[in-house]
Parts: C-alpha cells; structure tokens; sequence
C-alpha cells in the first residue's frame, strides 16, 4: 500500500482512505463537495497541494491539462467543478519542464 512505509509507502497514510484494495485517495476527495485535505490555500486565487512529492497514485494519474502537450479530461472536469476554465497549450508557455504551477496542480 501506499502508505504503508514498510512496503516503500510514502503518502501521509493519516491523510488516505482506501479507495480499492490496491489504492488510496486522499481525505476529503469522495465527498459530496470534495476539498482534499492536503489542499492548501483558495482554490481559483493561489492553490497547491502540501504533499505534491508524496502525493498517492490516483492523483498522479491526473495530469494537468496540455503540460505534457495533451489534454486532461479529469482535470479539466475538476477545473469546471470549482468555476476555473480549463488549461490551454498557452498557459504552459515559458514552463519548460518544470513541474506544474501549485495553483494549476491542485486544480486539477
């Protein structure tokens, strides 16, 4: 399991509920209104997630839209819930490889 640092876990496990046998989600996100506990900030203003470089699989799964040259149905689904327009090729010029911006990560 991911959170599991026995088995080379790394995702706060107090953070997770178990989405499948085989994956977590993090807290908050199965909700009827869904706001991940390891969100930090105000989403649509300056908005990141506090664990990025642990963050669980399910959330890596989602990229953000057009980093990585291709769009993002789950994130762009996300965006739209939360009152953002979905990314575009252009939001990404200047970024070179760089990781996404927090703002655009957490939105995702």
């Amino acid at each position: 399991m991911e959170a599991e640092a026995s088995l080379g876990g790394h995702v706060p496990a107090e953070l997770t509920e178990k989405l499948d046998p085989h994956r977590l989600v993090m807290r908050g996100t199965q909700a009827y209104q869904p706001r991940c506990i390891a969100l930090k900030g105000t989403i649509g203003e300056a908005a990141h997630c506090g664990i990025y470089p642990q963050r669980p699989s399910v959330c890596r799964e989602v990229p953000p839209s057009w980093e990585f040259g291709e769009p993002s149905p789950q994130c762009d689904k996300g965006r739209t819930a939360h009152g953002l327009p979905p990314l575009t090729p252009d939001d990404w010029i200047g970024m070179h490889s760089e990781p996404a911006s927090e703002a655009d990560t957490a939105d995702a």
